[in-house]
């Protein structure tokens, strides 16, 4: 585990290293584009290698490192695009209406968009598994017992919901706004028919 760490040390490091280069050259553009990319790629691969290093051991995902990071992870992504400027220019732009005051608001899919999907799609299977496979939650990797997996996820579907719904609306994203909304009616769902 230390030398898959290890690998996103040494991408964090090259990453900030170009954002030092690039802000003595003076084009801070490119150096916060790099520095959000070198922190997203590192936070990314320990994320995504320990989830491989679980596979490898046939251990459960059942814990709450996995289920936390899951969602914040693409919350702060999402949010970032106010800040980042790859975050600004828009993939897809959405023009929608609202009827009674005909105000038009334009949504987009950014390319930090793209960056948080992977997260929202691993939120969502480990959101849907822990009806179906897990009893309880682990608090720690060793732990033997946990919060209730149904009452967590449910939980944690109203949380990320109104989360992903708020950060969607302010940073007008398409994604962010949808996943909020699936959240928020799959918490209902799940609530209802307990």
């Amino acid at each position: 585990m230390a030398s898959r760490n290890g690998i996103a040390w040494f991408v964090l490091l090259m990453g900030i290293s170009a954002t030092i280069f690039f802000f003595i050259r003076q084009e801070d553009e490119i150096a916060l584009n790099l520095l959000f990319l070198s922190l997203y790629a590192t936070v990314t691969i320990i994320y995504f290698l320990r989830i491989f290093y679980y596979f490898d051991n046939k251990a459960t995902l059942n814990e709450i490192y996995f289920f936390s990071l899951a969602n914040i992870i693409p919350l702060c992504v999402l949010f970032s695009s106010l800040i980042v400027p790859i975050g600004r220019e828009a993939i897809l732009t959405f023009e929608i209406e609202i009827v009674p005051p005909h105000d038009i608001h334009i949504l987009k899919v950014s390319f930090l968009s793209v960056l948080a999907f992977p997260y929202l799609v691993v939120s969502t299977a480990l959101l849907m598994r822990s009806f179906t496979r897990y009893q309880f939650i682990r608090i720690t990797s060793q732990s033997e017992r946990g919060p209730s997996a149904e009452w967590t996820a449910i939980f944690t579907f109203f949380i990320s919901g109104l989360s992903f719904l708020s950060v969607g609306m302010f940073a007008s994203d398409l994604i962010g706004i949808l996943y909020g909304l699936f959240f928020l009616f799959s918490g209902i769902g799940f609530l209802l028919g307990r």
